[in-house]
């Protein structure tokens, strides 16, 4: 059995991005933990005594007052998820955390087997961009494979491996199978984009060995032009399918693309997106 960690907003948190969740949970029979996390990068700091020292009593009231009210939704939305799971009947272990948010869950990732982010999760008073600082952090940091999940997400068919012949392409592809093996045998296509003029994919017969080994009827698609853009207008439309990447933003790694790239496929991907690195 698979330990899954999925990650919610505390202060953000809407039924609806428990079916997802529920959904991922489910197709793996796993144990689930779901943390509420609240990022104290954000109000607290304001109420430290050195600082309350300088600042007018009336903006003090305020800054307090919000804490209170903050920690009054928090303990709102907990209770919220805690009645749905009971009602949904969703086994799991639900917990309150409270931290520097991308620190707490890259920790606790070296413990678990697979992390479930929402695509637009961030935490209120970090200046995010799309895709957001903190799910950018996971990708490149966790300890573990991430699935970055939509919103609205469809029944998954099958999945998609990118793969450019790399260690850091095989490491996700091994990963998602080891993880994920009854959506390989049930539908899987390898993605190669041709690199200065060369057709033939990579190492492709120790490839079909071991894929064989999980799905005999895989299909492989040779696809032309930049790695990225070809990608970016292979992968955009497949809600259906889960897709693997090896590696994001690590310099010191051979990745499919940088990433900018990366950022551009995690903005018009309207499926899940599964990224590992070694």
């Amino acid at each position: 059995m698979k330990k899954i960690l999925a990650v919610l907003d505390a202060v953000n948190y809407k039924e609806e991005q428990l079916d997802a969740i529920e959904y991922i949970s489910g197709m793996l029979k796993a144990n689930l933990t779901v943390v509420m996390l609240e990022e104290i990068n954000s109000i607290t700091p304001l109420m430290a005594p050195d600082f309350a020292e300088g600042v007018p009593g009336r903006y003090y009231e305020i800054v307090v007052k919000a804490s209170e009210e903050k920690g009054r939704i928090v303990r709102e939305n907990t209770l919220a998820l805690r009645k749905i799971c009971t009602e949904r009947g969703l086994t799991c272990a639900i917990r309150n955390d409270r931290g520097f948010a991308a620190e707490e869950i890259i920790f606790e990732s070296r413990f678990a087997d697979l992390v479930l982010l929402g695509k637009g999760l961030s935490f209120p008073f970090l200046f995010d961009t799309e895709p957001t600082g903190f799910v950018k952090n996971m990708l490149a940091e966790a300890q573990c494979p991430v699935l970055v999940i939509p919103e609205d997400m469809s029944v998954v068919k099958g999945v998609i491996f990118t793969y450019n012949g790399t260690f850091s392409s095989m490491h996700a592809i091994k990963a998602f199978a080891a993880i994920f093996p009854e959506l390989v045998a049930k539908d899987a296509t390898v993605v190669y984009v041709s690199e200065k003029g060369h057709d033939t994919i990579p190492h492709e017969k120790l490839l079909r060995e071991y894929l064989d080994t999980y799905n005999k009827n895989i299909t492989y698609k040779v696809l032309s032009g930049r790695a990225d853009a070809a990608l970016q207008a292979y992968v955009a439309e497949k809600r259906d399918h889960i897709t693997t990447f090896g590696a994001y933003g690590r310099s010191r790694l051979s990745r499919f693309f940088n990433s900018s790239s990366a950022e551009n496929i995690l903005r018009i991907m309207k499926g899940p997106l599964f990224i590992t690195h070694p």
